[in-house]
């Protein structure tokens, strides 16, 4: 049978009420959940009595002879007689969720119109109503992310269907936003979807492996890495070649990666674009280059034409200057590895079942904005065109968003962001299902962040960031915003219309091997000791 904690109280809206606690060695914690009767009037008068949940939101503790007026002697003096712990009163505020309503074999969330009425008694939630809250029909795409904070045995799924409104998964640097993300990642594989995850930082990489560092059983061969020739070195049978074609690049995306920033050199660049996509349609940088070291040839000889009075047109050495320019910039491109000759299959990506991790450890901010920006306009258009191999819906999960989700005044990626842009807009009309990750809320866009319906955020301190939350969600209150600041790590809040009403969790345990991980400083610096150590007494031998 369950317990009662204590009885209404006070004054009740259908909001918030409080409750007194009737026995010290049972009361509940913050965040506890509760139930209490609620009589809803109905049209034709009659009382419909409805079992409300409610979550306990602030417990405060009181004794009349104990108060901010009470001096430290007089305090002293009456615990020495025993003053009645008996009127040590115990308060607590409820913030109340709502009902469950069954209807068309869905069970949802409904608010009361009317408060609790003054000494109805408070109980403890019973497990088997929290499940029944949480849970959800097969037609959902429960994911299975965690459970209930202070309650292991409920656990809490989260709606794969309404990923298509898109999500933020928000917090403070080592508080877990990745392990989340790569728990969700998990769970949708296992309902077959394709992923395509943009890897900063290559915290994903190792998804085919078990947190022991074996090979997955389940999910070993249902992970690629493509990998950048001038990223990080990064290995494995899982890992391929990202092969990208400069014929795929815009004008200003090659100057952007080149440092071309002359308004006259990228007149010639566009120039000779132009000749050599005439002539190939799939053309190298190594194209482009001979392209512009003949029209630096043909200006030399206009030049020799010119002294010997041929009347040709004599180009200006200025002119040639910025031709050289223009072909210094491009070959010290080609020696970064960039671009190769083939390019990348973007069916790949859709295929079912399947994450396809974009690594980019390593390589520049900017070369990281473009290839984002050129990657993501390929996806969405694919989907835009409905070309036939893309048929199924994507789930694009950008980690490290604020580099390329932000304004490019508030240094943002400067082709990564309008992609962005337009999938936050528009993608799920088209089936790409955008979720940024980041620990910078305030600095992602807010025409971005505004259009993820869906919220978990970990632990948040920063103000600005903590209003930069609130601002993006008319779901995210004031008293949920007071919460953040006291999440453990691991600890998510979740807002929005994947979860049936905003709860706290703790993150479940990941299957696969998580990439993110605080590096042991402790372990790093002893076996710093131990070599500089070994290498001490090297050096002692020597003098000897």
């Amino acid at each position: 049978m369950v317990q009662e904690y204590g009885m209404v109280i006070g004054q009740a809206d259908p909001s918030f009420f409080d409750f007194n606690i009737v026995d010290r060695s049972y009361r509940p914690i913050a965040y506890e959940y509760v139930e209490v009767e609620v009589e809803e009037p109905q049209a034709d008068g009659a009382m419909r009595k409805l079992q409300v949940l409610g979550q306990v939101k602030q417990i405060t503790s009181s004794h009349p002879f104990y108060d901010q007026r009470t001096t430290p002697g007089a305090a002293w003096k009456q615990r020495e007689l025993g003053v009645g712990e008996e009127m040590i009163q115990i308060i607590a505020t409820v913030k109340i969720l709502g009902y469950l309503h069954e209807e068309g074999g869905r069970n949802e969330v409904r608010r009361p119109r009317s408060p609790p009425m003054p000494g109805t008694p408070v109980y403890r939630a019973s497990d088997e109503l929290l499940q029944r809250l949480f849970s959800l029909d097969e037609r959902e795409l429960p994911l299975d992310v965690g459970h209930l904070l202070h309650r292991e045995s409920i656990s809490v799924p989260i709606s794969g269907k309404e990923l298509h409104r898109h999500t933020a998964i928000l917090a403070m640097t080592r508080y877990g936003k990745s392990y989340f993300a790569g728990r969700i990642m998990e769970q949708l594989l296992r309902q077959g979807a394709s992923l395509l995850v943009i890897d900063a930082h290559g915290d994903y990489a190792n998804m085919v492996q078990d947190p022991e560092g074996h090979l997955h059983a389940e999910f070993w061969d249902k992970v690629t890495v493509f990998r950048p020739a001038a990223a990080e070195g990064f290995e494995g049978n899982h890992v391929k070649s990202l092969q990208l074609s400069i014929s795929a690049c815009s004008q200003n995306e090659l100057c952007a990666l080149a440092g071309i920033d002359g308004s006259l050199q990228k007149i010639r660049l566009r120039n000779a674009m132009k000749k050599v996509r005439a002539k190939n349609k799939f053309f190298t940088l190594d194209d482009l280059i001979a392209e512009l070291e003949e029209s630096l040839e043909e200006a030399e000889e206009g030049e020799e034409d010119q002294a010997e009075g041929k009347g040709k047109k004599k180009v200006s050495t200025q002119e040639k200057t910025r031709i050289a320019g223009v072909i210094d910039r491009l070959k010290d491109l080609n020696d970064r590895e960039i671009f190769t000759e083939g390019d990348i299959n973007v069916a790949e990506f859709f295929k079912p079942m399947a994450l396809s991790d974009i690594f980019l450890s390593g390589l520049q901010d900017s070369v990281q904005d473009v290839l984002v920006g050129m990657i993501l306009r390929r996806v969405f258009y694919a989907k835009y065109r409905r070309e036939p191999w893309a048929r199924l819906p994507i789930f694009v999960f950008v980690e490290e968003a604020h580099r390329f989700a932000a304004p490019p005044d508030e240094g943002g990626g400067k082709f990564s962001r309008d992609i962005l842009a337009r999938i936050a807009a528009e993608g799920a009309k088209f089936g790409v299902f955008l979720t940024v990750i980041s620990q910078r809320p305030r600095r992602i866009d807010p025409d971005i962040l505004s259009n993820c319906s869906n919220l978990a955020i970990l632990r948040v301190v920063n103000s600005q960031d903590q209003r930069t939350i609130q601002a993006a969600s008319e779901s995210f209150s004031e008293d949920l915003l007071g919460d953040l600041p006291a999440l453990e790590q691991g600890e998510a809040v979740l807002v929005g219309p994947f979860v049936p009403v905003p709860v706290m969790i703790r993150t479940a345990e990941r299957e696969t091997k998580h990439g993110g991980r605080t590096p042991d400083i402790y372990r790093l610096l002893k076996d710093a000791r131990d070599q500089a150590e070994i290498q001490r007494e090297r050096d002692k031998e020597k003098l000897h």
